[in-house]
């Protein structure tokens, strides 16, 4: 059975609610996002369609550095989350970030598949370094499938099934937290 971890040494998801939704917006739009609706929009929507979302802090500055967020699990068990970070770590704490939100996924619901979806096909770039990075798997490419900065992109999606995640998540999370 796995626990639900909420934070690292370095990092710990809060749960966000409806007063959090500002919080949430400013880190989007920090990140450019595309589609980002007008502020009372998103205020009025903030969680829909979601199972769970976070604040992304930073423990030593008490600092919002991002967002994750799980959606509805549908009936197969499939799930997507996402990863929104900002500020110079991004990159450092990336991994400890997936790894707390597929965990969380995999830890309350039936999940069978954690979608990722990203812009580029660089796994790497998820976060979890070298040795847990096959746990990972292109499940799809979906070409021209999004428009930001003036620019078609392909969507790769990415997935991490339960038995990967019982083999190689467990041992990552033994590390980060």
């Amino acid at each position: 059975m796995f626990f639900p971890h909420t934070e690292t040494r370095r990092v710990v998801l809060c749960p966000a609610g409806a007063d959090d939704a500002a919080a949430a917006y400013e880190v989007l739009l920090r990140l450019g996002a595309a589609g980002l609706p007008v502020l009372d929009v998103f205020v009025k929507t903030f969680g829909e369609g979601l199972s769970a979302c976070f604040l992304v802090r930073d423990k030593d500055t008490d600092e919002v550095v991002g967002l994750s967020t799980v959606s509805a699990v549908n009936p197969a068990g499939h799930l997507r989350i996402e990863v929104h970070l900002t500020g110079e770590t991004a990159g450092e704490i990336s991994g400890e970030v997936h790894a707390l939100t597929a965990n969380f996924a995999f830890s309350m619901w039936r999940t069978r598949k954690v979608y990722i979806h990203r812009t580029s096909p660089d796994i790497s770039a998820i976060g979890f370094g070298g040795e847990h990075d096959p746990m990972v798997r292109t499940e799809a490419v979906l070409p021209d499938h999004t428009y930001f900065h003036g620019k078609l992109w392909d969507v790769h999606v990415l997935a991490i099934h339960r038995e990967d995640w019982n083999t190689h998540g467990v041992a990552l999370l033994e590390k980060i937290v």
